[in-house]
């Protein structure tokens, strides 16, 4: 590699390693709503692998690793469909996929399957096949490999993204103009919102882009790979910029969510089907039901003391199934469930040392963590920061 290519290598090899892993970190952390951060933490995923297979193009590493040749356009046709279910579920403030949500994965699916003949070859074939496409950049960009006329397949994967990524906006266009948009009073619903905006009008630049490179011949200027992979490291690092910056989008919008009626609340099964919640809407009076809920159960039996106190425990003990409380807890409280379980231990610590200030001297702060229900000191102090500002010598005097 000359210094130029080298320098280009390891730009795009940093960010494509940081969306891997922030994807990761995304879909096991399970902050704010969980089905929202798993299609997020995909939606991440799928760029990522798409510059990857990039990357391996521009540096020619395919010839090292042949089979992975062509298996990126799966991930390049999911990102536009996952992006329409993650803003729709976002802006519906909905848990889970929709029955007919599968279809949109078909073209994904098809495209893939035409490249079977190729994907049964041997190394050795496919490793000439990889070393004239690098040979010659507009015969790989046509994908002669596949079934599909050279050069149409790019262009159907593209146009199918942007049809996409049109009903992501009219989408969103409407809702707005719904009733529900007045749910964009509430200052952390802008956010949510500008961000979802933002999330397609940067997508939909890059299918655009990768079109005009692809049709304009923009390889004339700059090597179209270059200018694709490009495109993708910018995208990513957009998503992982806003992430860091606004965590918050993890919680997903406040003050409205399906839930079932209040009335039948202690009746209702932890493992209810999503489609029957789904038909009641959550009023400002059942908000407010469900804020006393929460109040009366953790007054009268302090469940958060316990340590390990889990969503699964909390769902058990109210009936109610678990992705609706975290959903609740994420709009209504701005937290995950372990910032809330947290934040209530620190304020019954606190309380305990306002009521009792001599006794409160006999305690270190590991035997104050633990009777706070926190299961490490690392972790008590932590809490107590993030939610006072201070360390616990500040706040307890020990």
């Amino acid at each position: 590699m000359n210094a130029y290519t080298n320098w280009f290598y390891v730009f795009v090899a940093f960010f494509c390693v940081l969306g891997f892993v922030v994807s990761l970190i995304i879909f096991l952390t399970h902050k704010g709503s969980r089905f929202l951060s798993r299609i997020l933490a995909s939606i991440l995923f799928c760029l990522s692998y798409s510059l990857f297979g990039y990357l391996l193009y521009v540096s020619g590493e395919f010839l090292r690793v042949p089979h992975l040749y062509r298996t990126p356009v799966f991930f390049s046709l999911c990102v536009a469909p996952l992006c329409y279910i993650y803003i729709r579920s976002s802006l519906d403030q909905s848990f889970g996929f929709r029955r007919w949500d599968f279809l949109f994965f078909v073209p994904a699916v098809l495209y893939t399957l035409q490249f079977i003949p190729f994907y049964s070859l041997p190394a050795t074939e496919k490793i000439s096949i990889i070393k004239v496409a690098l040979q010659s950049k507009s015969i790989g960009a046509k994908e002669p490999e596949g079934l599909l006329p050279q050069g149409l397949g790019f262009l159907i994967r593209m146009v199918y993204s942007l049809v996409l990524i049109f009903l992501t906006f009219v989408l969103m266009f409407r809702w707005k103009s719904s009733s529900r948009g007045q749910l964009l009073k509430i200052h952390e619903n802008r956010e949510i919102y500008t961000w979802l905006v933002f999330l397609s009008i940067v997508l939909s630049a890059t299918f655009l882009s990768l079109i005009i490179g692809h049709i304009f011949l923009l390889s004339h200027f700059f090597e179209q790979y270059r200018i694709s992979s490009l495109i993708l490291t910018f995208t990513i690092f957009f998503i992982c910029i806003y992430l860091l910056f606004k965590p918050n989008i993890l919680y997903g919008l406040k003050g409205w969510v399906s839930l079932p009626v209040l009335e039948n609340i202690e009746t209702r099964s932890v493992f209810e089907e999503e489609s029957d919640v789904q038909r009641h809407s959550f009023s400002q009076d059942q908000i407010v039901a469900y804020h006393k809920l929460f109040e009366n159960h953790f007054k009268d039996k302090s469940p958060f003391l316990k340590h390990r106190y889990s969503i699964k425990d909390l769902s058990n003990e109210l009936k109610i199934p678990s992705y609706l409380l975290s959903a609740f807890i994420n709009q209504e409280f701005g937290k995950n469930f372990n910032e809330f379980i947290n934040d209530s231990r620190v304020s019954y610590l606190v309380d305990f040392a306002k009521q009792n200030p001599d006794a409160l001297q006999q305690y270190t702060l590991e035997v104050l963590g633990q009777m706070g229900g926190f299961k490490s000191r690392a972790s008590f102090i932590a809490a107590v920061k993030r939610k006072t500002g201070k360390t616990p010598s500040e706040v307890f005097g020990n």
